[in-house]
This record gives C-alpha cells, sequence and structure tokens, in this order.
C-alpha cells in the first residue's frame, strides 16, 4: 500500500511513513481543536515536500482569512496559488450570502462542487483535498437522509478521482458521526480533541482508524506552534 505523508510532525511517525495515498480520511474534533490547520499543513506539506498540487474548500471561513491566518505559520498560500499548485475555493461567501472577488466560488452544494473539484483537478492534476467543512456543506440540506447520501456520493467521487481526500467535521458531545455517515464511508478517522486542566487547555489526537494499516489506539499529546500541528507520538494523554 502506497503511503503519503502528512507532514503532521510525529503523526506520520505513529502511522509508519503516512496515509494512505487515494483514500478518504476524517478528521473529526470540537470547534478549536485545530482541524483547520490539520488539513492545511497536509496540503502545504504535498507541495512543498511532495510536488503534489492541492485544493482546500472552505466553507466556514472566506480564503483572505485563511491566507492570512496561514502567514502565522511561514505559510504563502498566495505564492503556491500564482504558480498553480494550489487552488482555494470560496465556499464561504456563497453560504453566507455575501459576494466574493474570490476566482473559484461553490455553492453549498454536493453536485456542482463535485463538478467543480473533477474540472480543477482535470486542469491542475491535485492529488490532495482538503474539504473544511462536511458539516457546513450538510447542514444546506433539508433531511439526515439526502446528508447520508450526498456525503456518501462526494466521498466515492473523490476515491473515483484517486485523491488523498481530507473531510473535516465538527464533532459533539463526543459523537465522532455526526450525521451517522461520516465515520464509516471514510477510510480513516483521526479524532482531535481537547480538556481544560486548571483552565489551560491540553490538546490530544488519537487514530480512530484507519483501514489497511496497523495502527495505535493511544491519546497522544499535540500542539499547534509557530510552524502548524506538533504530535507528540512519544508521550501519552491522560484525561
Amino acid at each position: 500500500m502506497e503511503l503519503v505523508e502528512t507532514g503532521i510532525v510525529g503523526l506520520d511517525n505513529i502511522l509508519s511513513g503516512g496515509i494512505p495515498k487515494g483514500r478518504t480520511i476524517l478528521v473529526s474534533g470540537p470547534a478549536g481543536a485545530g482541524k483547520s490547520t490539520f488539513g492545511l499543513q497536509f496540503l502545504y506539506h504535498g507541495i512543498v515536500a511532495g510536488g503534489e498540487s492541492g485544493i482546500f474548500i472552505s466553507f466556514d471561513e472566506h480564503p483572505a482569512h485563511v491566507r492570512e491566518e496561514c502567514k502565522n505559520f511561514g505559510w504563502n498560500l498566495s505564492e503556491l496559488e500564482k504558480d498553480n499548485l494550489l487552488v482555494l475555493i470560496d465556499g464561504f461567501s456563497p453560504r453566507a450570502g455575501v459576494s466574493s472577488s474570490e476566482k473559484y466560488q461553490t455553492p453549498v452544494d454536493v453536485d456542482e462542487l463535485i463538478t467543480q473539484l473533477v474540472e480543477i483537478i482535470d486542469k491542475t492534476s491535485a492529488e490532495r483535498v482538503v474539504i473544511d467543512s462536511i458539516t457546513a456543506l450538510a447542514l444546506s440540506m433539508e433531511s439526515e437522509q439526502q446528508i447520508r447520501k450526498q456525503i456518501l456520493k462526494l466521498s466515492a467521487v473523490m476515491s473515483s478521482l484517486e485523491c488523498t481526500t481530507i473531510l473535516t467535521s465538527e464533532m459533539r458531545g463526543g459523537v465522532v458521526s455526526r450525521f451517522g455517515v461520516e465515520e464509516f464511508m471514510s477510510q480513516g478517522v483521526i479524532v482531535l480533541n481537547y480538556e481544560f486542566q486548571n483552565n489551560v487547555a491540553t490538546r490530544s489526537l488519537n487514530i480512530r482508524k484507519m483501514r489497511g494499516l496497523k495502527h495505535e489506539m493511544v491519546e497522544r499529546p499535540f500542539e499547534i506552534t509557530s510552524t502548524g500541528v506538533k504530535v507528540y507520538s512519544e508521550e501519552q494523554f491522560y484525561f
């Protein structure tokens, strides 16, 4: 099985090299857990270290804010966009009902998103895709049955395109699959979390599932540093 490095310090050690190439991985956690940073770091590493172009679809935040925040980690997304190595798709503005000057925009609609992704992947040969988040995408739908059907369709299409895809999802009350399908349609599940101890938040990461790979089921602490997410693969996390 071919693996691709995530670029997350410490995580690739735990995974014996990386995540399975061409698979769909769910990164779930509560708000503020670091899911967006995780996804962007995965894309950035793929471009600068692996020569794999990428696509980031942002439903939760305007792309301008994404670019600005990434500068804090030393990631210049604008330069990558100019070189056609990275595409940012604005799903936030259509969702919020405001105008946008972004080159790429998508309505909160799975079928239209799939059509756009197929066109961009064909044009850029992108190998990594991050959709942030499927929670925002799903909340635009009318029923849970429709949500399940559309999420399954999205996962199937991404697999057929042989892209390594990360879907972020907001977790509430410790339940990974908010809509009852996300965890099962993904080939891998990584849970990010945090607990407050003495008024200080301690972050943790757990690999809940990774099909085809032997992996640990241990809670590991991690931090968001000045260079991105760093997992302490030799330390255990105690609640």
